[in-house]
């Protein structure tokens, strides 16, 4: 009876999850994902609640629990890399574990109502089942690791969220897993994982949430703290030392993932990735470096980037319209302007200028 009510509870909460990502403005696809995995959440409950009252909508109910711990893997893929890390292969993964669930609850759907007898489909479900078991615990060890990946190179706040996140799922699947079925007698564990079972859902469902509401009242901060930026024109900055922390974040981006390659790469998309406010970009950028401000900090990779083509054998043949967009200018015209304002000469120019000093270097001048 008690345990009723523990599910009741987790309906309830699950419900209400899913129904306030309908508040947050913009949209982002974490709160998409985070009201699907709330739904799916509400079908377990369900399907517990019916199959205790001996319903046959139970089995029902079963086929909506297929977006559990494959929707919390793009979740906590979208919460601690950005929305922009997840690509069609992580949704065709998530996708093909739902897809292996429902197959699995389809078949008992029809074994209830007679269509399909268990010695006909015992040996697929028990196929079906074991797959779907590995493919679900390595996805489960993957959401672990999207939080504690990076740690040390996040922000405090951006840490604290991690920790949080990190530390209920980890707390859920260790009681679920490990307690549950390794630690408690056969006996004990049919009257304890239940409980188990309920408590860490509620406690996952109910971190992501506050995570999802803690990043978002950040990114409200941002418009009004961006118009300090404004009126401080002009004036020197301190340098703190979460500037130094963050634009050694933006010195990778740049570095390793060469993200100054994309055209179309704005503040906000940085500020997304860090999981920090557009302003914070800004001023350490400003405080950091030369460049006055994001574009011409980004600019700055782009040019070192195509005066690297400019220079190779490899390249030797492309025209300066394809160098300026393989380096990540979305057109010739801002290409040329950049490259003049920091080389002093114009693409084409340097390029010249290079093959002559390499002519030259190659046919030394004898003295007389």
């Amino acid at each position: 009876m008690w345990l009723n009510y523990a599910y009741y509870v987790l309906l309830f909460s699950a419900l209400t999850v899913m129904l306030a990502q309908l508040c947050f403005r913009p949209v982002r696809v974490e709160h998409i994902l985070t009201a699907i995995f709330s739904g799916s959440l509400a079908m377990v409950a369900l399907q517990v609640l019916t199959a205790q009252a001996d319903s046959p909508y139970q089995y029902v109910f079963a086929l909506g629990t297929c977006a559990t711990c494959n929707v919390i893997w793009l979740i906590s893929r979208a919460l601690f890399r950005g929305s922009e890390s997840l690509a069609f292969q992580h949704y065709a993964l998530a996708a093909s574990i739902a897809l292996l669930v429902m197959t699995s609850r389809s078949l008992e759907l029809m074994v209830s109502f007679n269509w399909l007898t268990t010695d006909n489909t015992g040996w697929i479900k028990g196929a079906v089942s074991e797959i779907t078991q590995l493919l679900s615990s390595t996805i489960l060890a993957l959401a672990f690791w999207e939080a504690v990946r990076g740690f040390t190179q996040a922000t405090k706040t951006s840490q604290n969220q991690r920790l949080l996140f990190a530390g209920s799922f980890f707390a859920g699947v260790f009681s679920c897993s490990v307690v549950a079925e390794g630690m408690l007698t056969s006996d004990v564990s049919v009257q304890i994982k239940p409980w188990l079972v309920v408590s860490s859902a509620l406690l996952i469902t109910l971190v992501t949430f506050i995570i999802l509401l803690w990043q978002h009242q950040s990114r409200r901060s941002t418009s009004h703290i961006s118009k300090i930026s404004n009126d401080t024109e002009g004036v020197a900055e301190p340098i703190l030392e979460d500037d130094k922390k963050v634009f050694n974040q933006i010195r990778l981006l740049m570095e390793q993932e060469q993200r100054f390659l994309q055209h179309d790469l704005k503040t906000i998309d940085i500020a997304n990735s860090l999981k920090v406010s557009e302003y914070r970009i800004s001023r350490a950028i400003r405080t950091m470096s030369a460049a006055a401000n994001v574009n011409q900090f980004i600019n700055s990779y782009r040019i070192s980037f195509a005066k690297q083509l400019l220079t190779s054998k490899h390249s030797e043949h492309w025209t300066i319209l394809v160098i300026s967009m393989e380096s990540g200018f979305a057109s010739l015209a801002p290409f040329n302007r950049a490259f003049k304002a920091s080389e002093g000469c114009t693409p084409n120019q340097y390029r010249q200028r290079y093959l002559n000093k390499e002519v030259v270097d190659h046919h030394p001048v004898v003295p007389s």
